[in-house]
This record gives structure tokens, C-alpha cells and sequence, in this order.
């Protein structure tokens, strides 16, 4: 894959971590304004959700066109 693609996932896994962050802090306002406003699953998801778009980025591997090429049952 692309290395911008890469980027990508792992940018918008931090952007959704820290959006998490200012959306629960806006929450939490609103509860106490407000009243009953479920914000436990809001942030299991959202965690969960930057988490795994990070985790992906991370695991995703890039072509290496440098890299020697050789036949995979080729003795060494």
C-alpha cells in the first residue's frame, strides 16, 4: 500500500482519540445542564474506533522497492 495510506489511518485514529476527548468534555456539560445523558458508550466506542483505525495503520505494510528480489524457495 501507499505510505500516504498509512498516514492516513493512523491521523485519523488520533484525530477520532482526541475528538473523543473535547465531545466528552461537551457531554459532560450538557448532562449537568440538561440531565441523563449516556456517556459510557460514547466513549467505548470511540476509543475502541481510534484504537483500531491506529492499530490497523500500524500493521499495514509498505512496498519495499528496494528490497532484492528473490524466489521464496530459494536456498540461502
Amino acid at each position: 500500500m501507499k505510505p500516504w495510506i498509512k498516514a492516513g489511518l493512523i491521523t485519523a485514529g488520533v484525530i477520532v482519540l482526541v475528538s473523543t476527548f473535547f465531545i466528552g468534555n461537551q457531554a459532560e456539560k450538557a448532562v449537568v445542564q440538561q440531565g441523563s445523558f449516556n456517556t459510557d458508550s460514547l466513549y467505548i466506542v470511540s476509543v475502541l474506533l481510534g484504537a483500531s483505525l491506529i492499530a490497523v495503520g500500524l500493521r499495514i505494510k509498505g512496498n519495499n522497492k528496494n528490497k532484492a528480489i528473490t524466489p521464496k524457495n530459494s536456498a540461502k
